[in-house]
C-alpha cells in the first residue's frame, strides 16, 4: 500500500506542475487578449479608417483627408536598440542589509555610491567600484566597512540628490520608512569607507508624513525633495545646507517644506519632469496621473491613464500604477509605467497617449513591480514575481529580448543609472547585484 501510495502521489505532483505550467500558458494568453481588446477599441474609435479599409471614402473631400495625422503616432520607438544593455553581473553583495530583506535601492549620480535600505532599519552606503578589485573577499570587505545610517523604522524607498559633486550645492542622500519618517543627510567628502560606520539622523533632518512614506524624487535642478505617503500626502521639501565654523559641511540642516498636496489615496509612484518643473504623481483608485506644474504655481493637470480612445475621460481603469521613469535624455518626454497587472506601459508624458505595452513577466497586487530605462532609451528593465530575474524588453518590438538571471529570490527594487549603463537590483535574497554592459 505504501509504494502504491508514492506511486499515486508521484503521479498527482506530475499533473499538478502540468497544470501550473497551463496556468501560466493561460495567463500570458490573457494578458495578450487584453492587449488586442485595446486595440481594437482604438481601431473602433476611427471610423474614418475603418471606412477606408472597407473602401467606402465618403467622407473624404480631397486626397489630404487620407493623410495620417502625425500627431497620432510616434516614430520614436520605430528602431530596436543594438542590444546594448546592462546584462553581465558584475558584483554581488551579500548581506547587505544583515540577515534582514533589503528593500530599496539607488545610485548617487556619478554611480560611484549605491545604497540599499531595507527590514534592519539601515540605509547602507558602499562604493560599490571596490568590489571590482580582484581580491577574493573584495565584496564581503566592502559589506562589513559599509556606512550605515539608522533610521529607526524599516525603510521602504531611497534616493540621492540629482546634483553632482561639481555642482553648487551638496549632495544628500534621503530615505523614507514605515513609520511615515523621511531622513535626509548631506553627504561630505571625508566620508571614510575603510571602516564601519553608523551616522544617526538629526531631527532637524527629518519629516513626518502620518502613514508610511512610500515614494521619494529629487528634483533634478535643485535641492527639493518630494515625498509621498499612503496617507495620500505629497511634501515638496527644500533643503538648505549650512557649513560650521571649520568650513566644513554641517550634519544639521533646514528644511522648508514649501507645498503640501493631498491626494485622493495612497501614492504608489512619483517623478520629476521637464528639468523638474513639473511632479508626476500616481494616487491608488485613481485612473489618472497628476502632473502639478512647479512653475506655474503648483496648477494640476490629469491625463487619463485609459489612453485617448474611451470618448472622454474614463473614471475607472484596471490596474494601479506602482512605479514610474522618466525617460533618458530628453526632459522626460516618456514615462515607462510598471502595474500590478502584468503590464508594463510607455506613454507619452503630459498626454493620455499609449505609446507601447509589454507583456511576458506576471506582477498582480500583491506584488512590487518595479520599472526602468536604459541609458540609450531603447530598453526597459522589470522586474517579475514569478522568476527572480530582470525582464529586458526591446521598447520598439514590445518584446522581451532577454532575462537577466542570478538572484537566488524575488527582485525586490532596481535602479538604472542616467549617466552610465549600470543596473542596481536588491533582492529577497538578501543580496545586491550591480549589472553593467557585457564585454564579451
Amino acid at each position: 500500500q505504501l509504494i502504491s501510495a508514492r506511486a499515486e502521489l508521484a503521479v498527482l505532483s506530475a499533473k499538478v506542475k502540468e497544470l501550473t505550467s497551463r496556468v501560466k500558458e493561460l495567463e500570458l494568453d490573457n494578458a495578450t487578449l487584453l492587449a488586442e481588446v485595446e486595440i481594437y477599441r482604438k481601431e473602433a474609435a476611427l471610423p474614418s479608417f475603418s471606412k477606408l479599409a472597407l473602401g467606402d471614402n465618403s467622407e473624404s473631400k480631397d486626397s489630404s483627408s487620407m493623410q495620417i495625422d502625425d500627431d497620432k503616432y510616434d516614430d520614436h520607438f520605430v528602431r530596436s536598440g543594438d542590444g546594448y544593455f546592462a546584462e553581465d553581473p558584475a558584483v554581488t553583495l551579500k548581506n547587505v542589509n544583515g540577515h534582514s530583506n533589503p528593500i530599496t535601492c539607488c545610485l548617487n549620480p556619478d554611480d560611484t555610491l549605491l545604497a540599499t535600505g531595507g527590514a534592519d532599519s539601515y540605509l547602507s552606503l558602499y562604493r560599490w567600484g571596490s568590489a571590482l578589485s580582484p581580491s577574493p573577499d573584495a565584496s564581503e570587505k566592502l559589506v562589513q566597512n559599509a556606512t550605515k545610517i539608522s533610521c529607526g523604522a524599516p525603510l521602504i524607498a531611497s534616493a540621492f540628490s540629482q546634483q553632482s559633486k561639481f555642482s553648487q550645492y551638496p549632495q544628500y542622500i534621503c530615505a523614507s520608512g514605515m513609520d511615515g519618517s523621511v531622513h535626509i543627510n548631506p553627504l561630505h567628502d571625508d566620508m571614510n569607507f575603510e571602516s564601519p560606520s553608523i551616522i544617526y539622523t538629526p531631527e532637524s533632518n527629518k519629516l513626518k508624513h502620518g502613514k508610511y512614506a512610500k515614494c521619494l524624487a529629487w528634483s533634478p535642478s535643485e535641492p527639493l525633495i518630494a515625498s509621498a505617503s499612503a496617507d495620500g500626502t505629497v511634501y515638496l521639501t527644500k533643503v538648505n545646507h549650512s557649513y560650521g565654523d571649520d568650513g566644513n559641511l554641517s550634519q544639521n540642516l533646514q528644511l522648508d517644506v514649501v507645498e503640501k498636496f493631498h491626494l485622493q489615496g495612497a501614492v504608489e509612484a512619483m517623478c520629476f519632469l521637464n528639468g523638474g518643473k513639473t511632479l508626476c504623481c500616481y494616487s491608488r483608485g485613481t485612473s489618472y496621473l497628476s502632473y502639478f506644474h512647479l512653475d506655474d504655481d503648483c496648477n494640476q493637470t490629469k491625463f487619463s491613464l485609459n489612453g485617448e480612445v474611451t470618448g472622454g475621460f474614463d473614471s475607472h481603469v484596471s490596474f494601479a500604477v506602482m512605479s514610474l521613469s522618466p525617460s533618458p535624455g530628453d526632459d522626460g518626454k516618456y514615462l515607462a509605467a510598471a502595474t500590478d497587472t502584468s503590464r508594463n506601459i510607455i506613454l507619452e508624458a503630459k498626454s493620455s497617449k499609449q505609446i507601447r505595452n509589454l507583456y511576458g513577466h506576471k506582477n498582480d497586487g500583491f506584488s512590487q513591480p518595479k520599472i526602468g530605462w536604459s541609458k540609450n532609451g531603447k530598453y526597459i528593465y522589470g522586474n517579475t514575481q514569478d522568476e527572480n530575474c530582470v525582464c529586458v524588453w526591446d521598447c520598439a518590438s514590445s518584446s522581451i529580448v532577454k532575462k537577466l538571471d542570478g538572484h537566488g529570490n524575488t527582485i525586490r527594487d532596481l535602479y538604472s543609472s542616467k549617466l552610465t549603463d549600470t543596473l542596481v537590483t536588491v533582492s529577497f535574497d538578501k543580496t545586491a547585484k550591480v549589472w553593467l554592459p557585457s564585454m564579451g
